[in-house]
């Protein structure tokens, strides 16, 4: 019985370090400096990896080709993040100054329709103010007939009541509180 247990140990022993030895040839290995500074250099001449270039640099940085493959994958990877991540900082950036200049363009279209809308009420008043005095005219003329029987009337008195102070204004106007309704005459 001792013979079988001492053969059982041994075999024990074996398989423990089979299995070590095998961990340790599929263990990760990390790439030197040198290793990676030579891939890099091949990933800037070209980005895809063709099998008879993976074979020779395999060989020329002592490394299986399924490693040199795996790192071309991964570098491709990167790449394309950074890629990525460049173009939405432009299109962010493009975005930002689109905005801006709607926002000024906004601000500059409202400016307009607010110059606009006080042009057109400005012509609207002086529209009113033409027809009102064209409709004075009218009735001024009317009136001549019938004040030239009537001489309670100056000619002064009737110009003083014709227009009040603010539609002078509007006409443009200034008051001037030494001009007499003589002064006024045409």
């Amino acid at each position: 019985m001792i013979n079988t247990e001492t053969t059982s140990t041994t075999m024990d022993e074996e398989d423990v370090c089979e299995s070590y030895m095998m961990r340790e040839i599929t263990k990760k290995r990390k790439l030197t400096p040198v290793q990676v500074r030579l891939l890099e250099e091949s990933f800037e001449e070209e980005k895809r990896l063709e099998p008879d270039r993976k074979l020779c640099l395999a060989e020329k940085l002592g490394l299986q080709p399924s490693q040199v493959a795996v790192w071309f994958q991964n570098r491709r990877a990167r790449y394309k993040t950074k890629q990525l991540e460049h173009d939405c900082d432009s299109l962010k950036a493009s975005y930002a100054k689109l905005k801006t200049d709607w926002e000024i363009l906004f601000l500059q279209n409202q400016t307009l329709k607010n110059k606009v809308a006080l042009l057109k009420e400005k012509l609207r008043m002086q529209e009113n103010l033409e027809a009102q005095s064209i409709e004075r005219n009218r009735l001024g003329e009317e009136d001549s007939w019938v004040k030239s029987d009537n001489t309670q009337y100056s000619e002064e008195e009737d110009l003083e009541n014709q227009y009040s102070f603010p539609e002078l204004a509007v006409l443009g106007f200034c008051y001037d509180p030494t001009l007499t309704a003589s002064n006024l005459r045409l």
